[in-house]
């Protein structure tokens, strides 16, 4: 990972090379929060490209330095919910339709070639059952979820992005694992404790 305060110092002083730093080490992961808030869509790349041009112009809005992932995250959440009320504005429903199962998207790295297939699909499966069971809970519980345990930001961070006390965070954290035990297969419990010991 690279210096973030550094790179940001460098941006402030007008380093146009430093701003394409930093956006290349954290576009990738703004993408993914964004992708799990909205889910696919064609909009992706115009929230993600919101977000840096709006860092971009309130360069002096960060400070200290170490604000930065907060207030990124915060224009990415606040991007998102612009498109979510604009997209089900114009959204219709039909009640004859058969209902559509969203998977999401899943990538796989394989750590070499001796993984056999099965333990992929296995670990595969496990997935989806996750993504199926967070996207369940209370908005407010899955994004501090996300934002936690997929995006690694702190608690105090957590709280900045979303305006809450770092008290509510933790509160909301624990109810959603304890939510997440509850939608999730037992079998999924066991195989995700023994990988994680």
């Amino acid at each position: 990972m690279l210096d973030e305060p550094n790179l940001l110092l460098k941006v402030k002083d007008g380093d146009e090379e430093a701003f394409q730093q930093l956006q290349a080490e954290l576009e990738p992961q703004i993408r993914r929060f964004v992708r799990r808030l909205i889910g696919s869509s064609y909009a992706e790349d115009d929230i993600i490209q919101d977000t840096f041009i709006a860092l971009y112009r309130n360069l002096d809005r960060i400070e200290p330095i170490e604000k930065l992932r907060p207030y990124l995250y915060g224009i990415a959440r606040n991007r998102c919910y612009t498109e979510l009320r604009q997209t089900r504005r114009y959204q219709s429903v039909s009640l004859d339709d058969e209902p559509e199962i969203e998977f999401g998207e899943v990538s796989v790295t394989l750590a070499d070639d001796a993984t056999p297939p099965e333990e992929v699909a296995h670990w595969l499966m496990l997935h989806l059952e996750v993504q199926q069971a967070m996207n369940k809970l209370p908005e407010s519980q899955r994004q501090v979820l996300l934002m936690y345990s997929e995006e690694s930001l702190s608690y105090q961070e957590i709280a900045e992005v979303m305006d809450i006390s770092v008290g509510t965070v933790k509160s909301r954290i624990f109810y959603a694992k304890r939510a997440l035990r509850s939608l999730l297969r037992l079998e999924t419990l066991k195989a995700l404790e023994m990988e994680f010991e």
